[in-house]
């Protein structure tokens, strides 16, 4: 009984250790595939050998394996199945005609590499953002995100809801501070500032990927310069 006590507490300890290696260097690096973490253990494990700390080399070549085994069981067992694939210019969409279950891996931009499902809802909204200027991307993006988080587009308007309060309550801009969001000198007449809002406005808002922050600081530093002006008028 005992040894069976111990195999099994030794396996959980595994198991544990496997997970927070892989959430603390994921977490560095965002974009790290379970491919690109076991090659990266691997080589760590190598040069501890090299160096002679074998106690330390052990595990980590043991957890490069285990990453690298079981990423090559799974895409073996997707090559087996009956699958539809459907690529966008950033996205690579995998629909599984057995289950019904839409999944996807990443091909550019801040999350590269990366499968939808292994992605918290804040960072699918993250690259639903990166991709708005293609509309092939953000249908094949949303109907993912459809399947797996019903409630995102409460999700997505919460957050820009909580930013633009953030926004609204933080302190007042002066005047310098307005002048250098506009990218404009002081003293620049009514028409370049609001030439300068609309050509900035443009870049930055929710619509075309950008910040509701950012637009409201952009949208009060017109504000603040406009109505500096009429009250000189």
């Amino acid at each position: 009984m005992q040894p069976l006590l111990t195999f099994l507490a030794g396996a959980v300890g595994f198991a544990i250790s496997l997970w927070i290696v892989r959430s603390v260097l994921r977490s560095i690096f965002p974009a790290i595939t379970q491919n690109s973490l076991g090659v990266l253990l691997i080589t760590a494990g190598i040069w501890l050998i090299f160096i002679r700390l074998v106690a330390l080399a052990i595990p980590m070549l043991i957890l490069g394996a285990v990453l690298l085994l079981s990423r090559n069981a799974a895409i073996a067992k997707r090559s087996t199945t009956r699958t539809s694939q459907v690529r966008s210019a950033h996205l690579e969409m995998i629909l599984d005609h057995e289950t019904g279950s839409i999944d996807g891996e990443i091909l550019t931009g801040t999350f590269q590499g990366q499968v939808l499902s292994d992605l918290a809802l804040q960072e699918l909204l993250r690259f639903h953002a990166e991709v708005q200027t293609d509309e092939e991307t953000v249908k094949l993006f949303e109907t993912f995100l459809d399947s797996a988080h019903p409630d995102w587009r409460d999700q997505m308007e919460q957050s820009a809801a909580r930013d633009e309060y953030a926004s609204s309550h933080s302190r007042k801009l002066s005047r310098d501070e307005a002048y250098r969001l506009l990218g404009l000198e002081a003293g620049s007449s009514k028409a370049d500032i609001r030439e300068a809002y609309h050509r900035l406005i443009k870049r930055v808002h929710p619509d075309r990927g950008g910040s509701a922050a950012l637009t409201a600081q952009i949208t009060e530093a017109r504000n603040r310069l406009l109505g500096d002006q009429q009250s000189l008028d």
